[in-house]
């Protein structure tokens, strides 16, 4: 049974729910092959065994046996203790990663695109919604902010690494 305050919202999102998996269903790929190349590439950029943090598009592609991956679907989430810092800037993010022995980030470039004036005020959004919201806005703010400091190394124009431990 589905309980919610916008009755509409929510036949909308299972709708959609159904149709990604007619979708997944009757496709005979995810992903291309050039999605695939770029992903391999990427990886190839991050040396054997570190750790990196993902913010990834497609991250299923990635080898989880080659490296330890963590992946910031809904960054602030979740993370390592005692939790990733929010609003304090690209630093105290850098930093905090770098205490979790966390040195490289791969991010894909679609998430710098969506608008950080996203109306999240309207009463169609649940209060987790909203906090998830501005919490992935700060990331990215933050990861934009990093990327002009930090070496870059990998970027294909739709994902990029950045080396946290090497500025640029």
């Amino acid at each position: 049974m589905a309980i919610s305050y916008d009755w509409d919202l929510t036949k909308q999102t299972y709708s959609a729910y159904l149709k990604n998996i007619q979708f997944g269903l009757t496709s005979p790929s995810l992903i291309t092959a050039k999605q695939k190349s770029q992903y391999v590439a990427l990886q190839q950029s991050i040396p054997q065994g570190e750790t990196v943090l993902t913010r990834l598009d497609a991250p299923f592609i990635l080898d989880f046996k080659r490296n330890q991956i963590f992946l910031a679907d809904w960054p602030g989430g979740a993370s390592l203790p005692p939790g990733m810092p929010v609003f304090k800037g690209p630093e105290a993010l850098a930093n905090y990663l770098a205490e979790k022995s966390i040195r490289y980030l791969a991010y894909s470039s679609w998430s710098l695109n969506h608008p950080a004036d996203v109306d999240t005020s309207g009463p169609g959004l649940s209060s987790w919604f909203r906090l998830q919201s501005q919490l992935s806005h700060d990331f990215r703010d933050n990861v934009q902010q990093l990327a002009k400091t930090r070496k870059k190394l990998y970027a294909d124009g739709e994902n990029f690494v950045l080396d946290l431990g090497t500025k640029s």
